[in-house]
């Protein structure tokens, strides 16, 4: 029998939905690590307490995912989409006027939460599947490589605004770019079920844990997450502490981004080849390589290490998980199942950053708390087996 990655899918929803993906993520997570640096030398808050938002908002996120897959499966992603744009949106516009850190973290952890929760790749590729029923693994494929563009395009482009705007007024005119993307999904989209049934979260949840296999790939998306978070916030301070200027670290922190591309193109053809479980291990053991030269990143080599193996790492895993999932839950539940795998991995997310902010100031090493998170990262791969 045919694969279904070989059918037609939806292209034009599906690049919506990558839209959605770009703008939500990269509006916070991704502006997030090059808004830092501004944002203490402008307000003078401590770099654990600006650190704070992210954690708690990849913390609110991690919960939030779960609600949100739950009510995508219940719903359609229509209402999803509309409470991503009230609730995320108005967070982030909050968080640009806050005069304090306490505000800052609550209204940032608000609105970046409330956009990952409802709008990243648990919703998006759930509702890919779901609008491509005889495509399912080509759609996640495909919107994932719209999604690539994601740090490529925030990344650089916040810097460019900071160069011309104060980091209020560019934090704004982020979140603006995810709110457009929003509405054109609430238009374009609905995922509504015609019967959803009396759906309870926690039966579908002891459904999703019922295997191994199911349990392991959480146990690998929660060391990953430590990992990644740290990763995103550290990637530009990093190497900026290294002695590159913002302008280079930002090019470098966005070519990783790019180079996500090579971890998505060539997906198929490395799945057909190695299977999904070997194909993530070997993502987890990438991110880790390029996490570790992002330590040292003082110059143009280790910089572009960093940015082509976490590139491929991190383009690579994203796809793996909605095929590890499809295949390891199913469809029906698909929505709750990947929110606990965001769960599991935003918790940690939300961990990372602020574990790698403590250790920052107590050892005024910025090299240090990445070189841990590379080996925290790249753990990841002993734990799923090539079996799953």
């Amino acid at each position: 029998m045919a694969e279904s990655s070989t059918h037609e899918i939806p292209s034009g929803r599906i690049a919506v939905l990558g839209a959605v993906t770009i703008a939500v993520y990269g509006c916070w997570f991704y502006a997030f690590g090059v808004l830092f640096d501004p944002i203490i030398e402008d307000t003078g808050w401590g770099e654990p307490s600006v650190a704070a938002a992210f954690g708690a908002s990849a913390l609110l996120a991690g919960f939030g995912s779960l609600a949100g897959g739950w009510l995508l499966d219940r719903l359609g992603s229509r209402l999803v989409f509309t409470v991503a744009a009230l609730l995320g949106i108005g967070g982030l516009m909050l968080a640009s006027t806050a005069e304090s850190a306490a505000l800052f973290t609550i209204a940032g952890a608000v609105g970046g939460g409330t956009l990952a929760s409802l709008g990243f790749y648990h919703i998006t590729q759930t509702s890919a599947v779901r609008i491509s029923p005889q495509g399912e693994d080509r759609a996640i494929a495909v919107l994932t490589i719209w999604g690539a563009f994601s740090s490529p395009i925030f990344i650089p482009a916040t810097a460019w605004l900071l160069s011309m705007y104060h980091w209020r007024t560019t934090l704004r005119i982020v979140a603006v770019s995810a709110l457009l993307a929003l509405i054109v999904a609430i238009v374009a989209i609905d995922t509504r079920h015609r019967d959803t049934g009396r759906r309870r979260i926690l039966g579908d949840l002891g459904t999703t844990l019922r295997t191994g296999r199911a349990r392991r790939f959480l146990a690998s998306q929660v060391l990953a997450g430590f990992g990644v978070g740290t990763i995103l916030v550290y990637q530009v301070p990093a190497m900026t502490a290294a002695g590159l200027t913002l302008a280079v670290a930002s090019f470098w922190a966005g070519f990783r981004g790019f180079s996500q591309l090579g971890g998505r193109l060539p997906l198929m053809p490395l799945v057909r080849r190695l299977g999904v479980p070997n194909s993530l291990r070997l993502a987890y053991v990438a991110i880790g390589a390029g996490a570790l030269a992002l330590a040292f990143a003082g110059n143009h080599v280790l910089a572009a290490a960093y940015a082509v193996l976490a590139g491929f790492g991190i383009g690579a895993v994203s796809p793996l998980v909605g095929m590890h999932s499809r295949r390891v839950f199913g469809v029906e539940s698909m929505g709750t199942a990947m929110g606990l795998v965001s769960l599991g991995f935003m918790l940690a997310n939300a961990v990372g950053p602020v574990v790698a902010a403590w250790v920052a100031e107590m050892t005024g090493s910025r090299a240090l708390p990445v070189g841990i998170s590379a080996a925290v990262v790249a753990s990841s791969a002993l734990v799923v087996r090539p079996t799953d």
